[in-house]
Formats: C-alpha cells, structure tokens, sequence
C-alpha cells in the first residue's frame, strides 16, 4: 500500500479548515501551525513531506519557509500567496520553496499542486516562467535576445494585465509599455499583441 503525502500547514485557522477539507482523504494532515514559530517547531518534531505556507502568516511567510526548510530539508515548501510578481517567487525560491502558488486556489487546483510536489516536481505558473528565467538571466547577449523588462511585460500581457495596469505595476508610461510590445512582437516573430498573449509559444530569446 503507498504511503500518502504527510502536510504541513501553515496559515490562519479558517485557512487551514479549507486546505484539510480540500485535500480530505488524499493527504495525512501530520501538523498545523499557526503562526512562523509553531511551523518550524512543527517542521522539525514531523519532518513533512510537503508544507504550505500562507502568504499573511504571522512572523512572515519568507520567514516561515525559511525555517521549515532548515528545519525539515526534505520537506517540499509551497507557498500560497496573491502575489503574481516575480520578485516575491525569486524570494520565495530563495527561502528554499520548491512551490509557488499565486491567486486563488480551489479544491481540484489545490490536489493538483500537492500531488505534483510529492512526485518531486516544482511548481511555478507557467506565465511566470518567462520572467523567473529571464530575472535570472539578466538579459541576455544580442541584439534580438529579450531584455529583462520586456519578460516582464510579456508575462504580464500573459497574463490578462492591460497597458495601464503594467505601466502602473512597472511605475512607467503607457507609451514605454506600448514600445515593450512593438518590440516583442518583433523579437519573437509574432503578428501582434494578441499572438504574443497566447503562452503556447517558446520565444526565441537568445
């Protein structure tokens, strides 16, 4: 008989109730913390396999996977947060999370995301790939390799965000994002913003 996922979480109370009725009868609930020092204490008496981690958690979610993944090196930390910036995942990846779940979350998206990370794999938005990969870059050589800001306008088109919203979110002009997609659309070989929209496509960045 295989063994189920043994979970930690760590959250607010009416958040915990959610994720153990979502994942009721899929996963072995070994612990619930409350707050970042319960959840390391926690992590360290279980040794989870998996542990998830409220982004408002109080002493801090950063904190919190810091600590569970020192405390419990084997255990997979994901955490579920609001936030779509790539600065907050790098962060998060940084503090040792092998998972990143923006937005919300529902019971069938939640059991998807937990069976993935107990078969070792890494969870990431696909439409945030781009940006983690080209933050992690800097760029790149050539006169057709996307710059750092351009992935991050392109993930952002990606996902949803007209012109005024990722003018507001990068704090520039509309017009500078405007010049982002002319370019884009160029560098990638598309036909138009609507194209470069569509995630099914490997740019070709150099």
């Amino acid at each position: 008989m295989t063994e189920r996922t043994r979970l930690l979480i760590a959250d607010w109370e009416p958040t915990r109730l959610g994720i153990r009725m979502a994942l009721d009868g899929t996963v072995d609930v070994c612990a619930e913390a409350s707050d970042a020092e319960q959840a390391i204490r926690a992590a360290m008496r279980e040794q989870p396999d998996v542990c998830l981690v409220g982004h408002d958690i109080p002493g801090g979610a950063i904190a919190t996977v810091r600590g569970v993944s020192r405390a419990a090196p084997n255990a997979a930390v994901v955490l579920l947060t609001p936030s779509h910036d790539v600065d907050d995942l790098l962060e998060s990846i940084r503090a040792g999370a092998v998972g990143y779940v923006p937005g919300a979350v529902d019971a069938e998206r939640l059991r998807r995301v937990v069976k993935a990370i107990a078969a070792h794999e890494a969870v990431v938005p696909r439409a945030m790939v781009l940006e983690l990969l080209l933050e992690l870059r800097g760029g790149g050589p050539g006169t057709d390799a996307l710059t750092m800001r351009e992935g991050q306008v392109l993930g952002m088109l990606r996902r949803g965000q007209s012109t005024a919203e990722i003018a507001d979110r990068l704090s520039i002009a509309p017009v500078t994002v405007r010049r982002h997609i002319s370019q884009l659309v160029r560098k990638l070989g598309v036909d138009d913003r609507a194209a470069l929209m569509r995630d099914d496509r490997v740019p070709g960045a150099a």
